[in-house]
């Protein structure tokens, strides 16, 4: 995993620096692209860590394009899909692949690069509008999809399983003795089309509260996305409480990013984390190991999701009439600090 020092050494910024920009310290004047490039190396840091001195296999030589849902400023905010670039460049490259960076040019509906080169395919990495899917189809039908899934007739995809996540992480929760429970994310993101839809992790969580056998209340503490209203949110939540209302003793963040907000609203209003309240966090990147305390959180394996893409990437390349496949990758919970159980059961 990777280290402040670490981080340090590789960014040339200081460790002090480095602690704030992860910590999303609002006082701290760093610019989007500052704080992409101390994201970036924590995630290189980390996949070197896991792959040692790999080297790259020179197979048959594809260029494949890579195209990115968000802005530099929308993935400072969610590292999560900084880490999936990472690694997908990385896995790429591993596998003989010449990956080439992509930008949607909204004024004529088209994908270019700096270097205009013909594709064999292209990943897709986030959510996408159809006239953006549109634009990829002109350049190549070779196009996997990589955390969302349009078209699943037409193209492949890998996804994370949330619906499992959802569940490990509520069964852990109550195994630890919490009776009242809190998501905190936004009522509504986008789905693989880019159209405004449910999010997803939420709804798992109303629905499985509405079939848990066991005695648990569920609090929604509805949040914008991408936007650092997490603190206001819970301040909101707390004022509102009666004194007869049973505490919620447990958040459950449908991201990494929304969790750390909660470590943060909660700390500046005197509670202690895992003393008074536990959080468990949802993608669990690197990032979760460097809070203070470190979070517990379902793991999204970044890593398991790349590699499958690059293997359908590999296979719609190679094969003419490849059946388009749909892989759902379970997610994992990582028990770090952050939540402790609670007395009596």
């Amino acid at each position: 995993m990777a280290t402040l020092r670490e981080l340090s050494e590789i960014t040339g910024y200081s460790i002090a620096t480095i602690s704030r920009v992860l910590n999303e310290d609002a006082t701290l004047n760093v610019t989007d692209s500052t704080r992409k490039m101390i994201l970036e190396a924590a995630g290189k840091i980390d996949y070197s860590s896991k792959h040692g001195n790999s080297k790259r296999s020179f197979g048959d030589h594809r260029r494949i394009g890579i195209v990115e849902m968000n802005s530099v400023q929308d993935a400072g905010k969610d590292p999560y899909y900084l880490y999936l670039k990472g690694n997908a460049e990385n896995c790429c490259f591993n596998n003989g692949m010449e990956t080439v960076m992509m930008q949607y040019d909204i004024n004529s509906g088209c994908y270019r690069s700096v270097v205009p080169k013909a594709l064999d395919g292209i990943l897709a990495i986030g959510q996408f509008r159809e006239e953006q899917i549109a634009a990829m189809r002109k350049c190549t039908s070779k196009i996997v999809f990589l955390d969302s899934a349009p078209y699943p007739e037409e193209f492949c995809s890998v996804v994370p399983d949330y619906e499992v996540g959802i569940r490990q992480g509520m069964d852990y929760l109550i195994e630890q003795g919490h009776e009242k429970i809190a998501f905190v994310g936004p009522e509504f993101s986008t789905d693989s089309t880019g159209r405004q839809a449910l999010e997803s992790r939420r709804r798992f969580f109303s629905d499985y509260l509405e079939h848990c056998e066991e005695e648990v209340q569920g609090v929604l503490i509805d949040t914008i996305w991408q936007e650092n209203d997490v603190a206001e949110r819970l301040a909101e939540y707390f004022s509102g409480l009666k004194d007869t209302d049973k505490k919620v003793t447990a958040f459950f963040a449908f991201n990494e990013t929304t969790a750390m907000g909660v470590l943060r609203a909660l700390q500046l209003m005197g509670h202690q984390v895992p003393g008074d309240f536990s959080i468990l966090s949802y993608n669990d990147t690197v990032l979760a190991t460097l809070t203070q305390p470190s979070l517990s959180g379902i793991c999204i394996n970044i890593e398991e999701m790349v590699k499958n893409a690059v293997w359908l990437l590999e296979r719609v390349t190679k094969e003419e009439n490849a059946i388009p496949l749909k892989i759902s990758v379970p997610c994992v919970l990582h028990i770090r600090e952050s939540v402790k159980p609670v007395y009596p059961f």
